[in-house]
């Protein structure tokens, strides 16, 4: 057994070599240094992606896809270095992602059909995505290549739209299972549990599992147009977030409906413009517009915030991912 005083600098080492690890993270593709909004714009006929701050300000072109129509489904990974979303380019609909910047856009599937609505896993090591490749809409889980791992569904009816949760153990979706419009489900990583949510006779969908795990967040025509409800991950607690006011919100499809970091607001399309609302203001909810000269459609809006980057790091008691912003806000030198 090594002495209290041999075993020291290997210790020490071995600490060295995690913060050099965890500082070095990154280096190949990077996060955004503040708070950013990345949302999908039709500029000219072509597809563009912009970043905005989260009040609107410093509208800055990301990317451009040319001959392609919007990008939907963005999401940040867990680390912000990389964006995944779906787009047309021809006749396919595909999975791509991109680095934090905008740089080296990556195509991740190819084939005759649809792949879309990526959604990351809080490793960043793999995605869950929707994909008709078997005949019909699956949710599927592909590595960060491209090669599909599993089918988690196969059901008869479509299943799209998937969101994991924070801790990894489940996924939300929408699906027409058992009616014509469609629901919000869930089930266990592995495909196992599917459960119903909503069970409404309205169109239910673009589900969206809030950060700190304890909401879902999704789209419903229950009312007759397109509003933004939460409820929890057991399918109770329901509340309206758009639409309580008409005045002060209008008569449109609200959809595109995305958390911020904290897990206090969303942010969500209506029409055009890109809405910020607080999910906690119920009845007395004014949405704010936020509208950055970036083209004439906006869609797909998705909030990062680097301090609220997390690692999935699991505490063998709490069972929860653990944060790590303050190593990043050690390697952004603050």
């Amino acid at each position: 057994m090594l002495s209290r005083e041999a075993s020291m600098p290997t210790v020490y080492f071995s600490i060295l070599l995690l913060i050099h690890a965890v500082l070095a993270a990154g280096t190949e593709a990077q996060a955004p240094e503040k708070p950013t909004i990345a949302v999908s714009s039709d500029s000219g006929g072509n597809n563009a992606i912009w970043y905005i701050d989260p009040d609107g300000g410093d509208p800055r072109s990301i990317l451009k896809i040319e001959g392609a129509p919007l990008s939907w489904g963005m999401e940040w990974s867990p680390d912000g270095s990389q964006i995944a979303f779906h787009t047309q380019v021809g006749k396919n609909v595909d999975v791509y992602v991109m680095d934090g910047d905008g740089e080296k856009l990556k195509r991740l599937t190819d084939h005759e059909g649809e792949d879309s609505w990526p959604t990351w896993h809080p490793s960043g090591k793999r995605l869950a995505f929707a994909s008709d490749r078997d005949g019909n809409l699956e949710i599927q889980v592909m590595n960060l290549v491209g090669k599909v791992l599993e089918n988690l569904t196969n059901d008869p009816a479509p299943d799209t739209q998937p969101t994991w949760s924070p801790d990894g153990r489940q996924i939300a979706f929408a699906t027409k299972r058992g009616k014509s419009l469609g629901d919000i489900w869930a089930m266990e990583a592995n495909g196992d549990e599917p459960r119903n949510l909503t069970n409404t006779r309205g169109k239910e969908i673009q589900p969206k599992w809030s950060p700190d795990g304890k909401w879902i967040v999704w789209s419903s025509q229950r009312n007759g147009n397109g509003d933004i409800f939460v409820m929890d991950p057991q399918g109770e607690n329901l509340r309206q977030i758009s639409g309580v006011r008409k005045d002060a919100i209008g008569q449109w499809d609200d959809r595109e409906v995305s958390w911020s970091p904290d897990s206090k607001k969303v942010v969500y399309i209506s029409r055009s413009p890109i809405f910020i609302a607080e999910v906690d203001k119920d009845d007395e909810l004014v949405a704010h517009p936020m509208l950055p000269d970036i083209g004439v459609i906006h869609g797909s809006p998705a909030w990062f915030d680097p301090d609220f980057v997390r690692a999935f790091s699991v505490s063998p008691v709490e069972k929860r991912p653990l944060a790590w912003g303050w190593l990043k806000k050690l390697r952004r030198g603050n």
